[in-house]
């Protein structure tokens, strides 16, 4: 790396956490359709061109900032939790995107908007949930016993429950702000599955 690159590169590092904070909020806003490349640029203090030479598109942006959000949530360095550990991670996780509204708001406006598959974060969001129910789906099978579940539910059964809960509450918190608690329901549907753990696994209740 040049002296000069060694100079720029912060300043450029630093325009586009600008940029990616700006296409956050104004996505969270007013979804992805109705903001132009143009409206981020403003925001931020910039030409169109100026926008570009950090994103060279639209899609690429919002893709940016959806990594963004999910930034370090699947560092392969880090050591993945399991049995009891992934569940108390993921109710922190969870009370983390709480206390982070716009987010959360965004987070559900884009995974609406995405549901055709022509819309650039399609492909994204499958992904995730593939990934989001594959681990799920393990997690839970180390730690409930399927003998012991009612018939015709199996644990990817729960895991889709799982996740599908925590989606449909994100829902109902943002369209009524303070009718539901979705850290605590959370809570309380992890102690529902304590009947139908394995004679070694520590209680998820409590």
């Amino acid at each position: 790396m040049t002296d000069s690159a060694r100079r720029t590169r912060p300043h450029g590092d630093e325009r586009r956490r600008q940029i990616l904070a700006s296409a956050t909020r104004l996505f969270s806003e007013g979804g992805f359709a109705r903001v132009s490349l143009g409206d981020v640029a403003r925001d931020v203090g910039l030409s169109q061109a100026g926008l570009l030479h950090h994103f060279p598109h639209k899609s690429a942006l919002l893709l940016a900032v959806l990594q963004e959000r999910e930034r370090g949530a699947e560092d392969p360095g880090l050591e993945r939790p399991h049995g009891r550990a992934y569940v108390d991670q993921f109710i922190e996780v969870l009370a983390e995107n709480e206390r982070a509204p716009q987010l959360v708001r965004l987070f559900a406006i884009m995974s609406a908007e995405s549901i055709t598959e022509d819309h650039p974060a399609h492909e994204w969001f499958a992904n995730r949930y593939e990934r989001l129910l594959a681990t799920a789906t393990a997690e839970l099978e180390a730690i409930v016993d399927p003998a012991t579940l009612p018939a015709g539910i199996t644990v990817t059964t729960l895991a889709q429950w799982l996740i599908g809960l925590a989606d449909g509450l994100r829902q109902q918190a943002l369209i009524l702000p303070g009718s539901v608690d979705r850290v605590a329901s959370m809570r309380a549907f992890f102690a529902f599955l304590d009947p139908y753990l394995a004679p070694d696994a520590q209680p998820l209740g409590g």
